[in-house]
């Protein structure tokens, strides 16, 4: 089976493949809007488990890894950046330990945290959406909308043009690796990228061309290949999708945002782990350009 590129469709059947655009759009929109309301991590990353759980059986783990392999060392940096400051929004701090010349506090990590789950929560649900959501079905869930149909194609086509784009620059790491060239690492980056965004420019160009010779926006109504019609089941798990944003309007109103009300508590022992081991990936963002150049520049 050929490689999907990062962040493009996977064909497949199952139940979230199947659903309409409309549905994947407010319950991925349901979870943004939680994971920024919300102020307990551990809340947000078993909601990212729980989207891991649908990327599994939805069969897109491995474009799923791809995608998110900037993404996890960023999400773990976060914490780490967090950790080793001291925490200036808090009036008594509660210390924990010191790893190094570093002192850490409780706040400071448990705050570090929730940025971080918010990156991977909010990742994991839209990448899973984009994985699943044919372009066609993407087409017509925006012109049911009544969105012009200049805007909609502008949108569409960005989002096919992205693995074309990675195809294509996977083409040219290949092509400097024949000639000797340096065709891994940041010293191969510019060199690969002025190639690439001249091929785009061209390409947007033809284009360009192609839509003026079909005369592109003469009508105003355009015919749909791919059409899911918006019955009684799809509008209710639509309605359905409106509970995260109560429920968690309702947390910081009633349940202080789902924080304990004595506080986060972490050992020492804990803490200090957390953070050595976040460092450690923080460090692997220095690499994880690298390593995406890699995983890009493979056929």
């Amino acid at each position: 089976m050929a490689r999907v590129p990062v962040g493009a469709y996977v064909p497949g059947d199952s139940f979230f493949h199947k659903a309409h655009p409309f549905v994947k759009f407010y319950w991925v929109g349901s979870f943004v809007i939680f994971c920024f309301f919300n102020k307990n991590p551990y809340v947000n990353y078993s909601l990212t488990l729980i989207g891991l759980v649908f990327v599994v059986l939805t069969k897109t783990f491995p474009s799923y890894v791809r995608a998110m392999v900037i993404f996890f060392p960023a999400a773990f940096a976060m914490i780490f950046l967090q950790s080793i400051v001291p925490p200036a929004v808090f009036d008594n701090p509660t210390f924990l330990a010191e790893v190094g010349p570093f002192s850490l506090y409780t706040e400071s990590i448990i705050y570090g945290m929730l940025f971080s789950s918010r990156i991977l929560c909010i990742c994991t649900w839209s990448i899973l959406m984009l994985m699943t959501l044919h372009p066609g079905e993407l087409s017509s869930a925006l012109q049911r909308a009544k969105v012009p149909y200049t805007v909609n194609f502008m949108i569409t086509t960005t989002l096919q043009l992205i693995p074309i784009i990675q195809r294509e620059f996977g083409i040219i790491l290949s092509a400097q690796k024949s000639r000797a060239m340096q065709a891994q690492g940041f010293k191969a980056l510019l060199p690969s990228i002025i190639p690439v965004f001249a091929g785009a420019i061209d390409r947007v160009s033809q284009l360009s061309m192609s839509l003026e010779t079909r005369a592109f926006g003469a009508n105003k109504e355009r015919t749909l290949l791919r059409y899911k019609p918006f019955t009684i089941k799809e509008t209710t798990f639509s309605l359905l999708a409106l509970l995260p944003i109560i429920l968690v309007f309702y947390g910081r109103i009633s349940l202080n945002s789902f924080v304990p009300l004595d506080g986060f508590s972490l050992t020492p022992f804990v803490g200090s782990s957390i953070v050595i081991f976040c460092g450690s990936a923080f460090l692997s963002i220095i690499f994880g350009a690298t390593f995406a150049i890699r995983l890009l520049g493979k056929k």
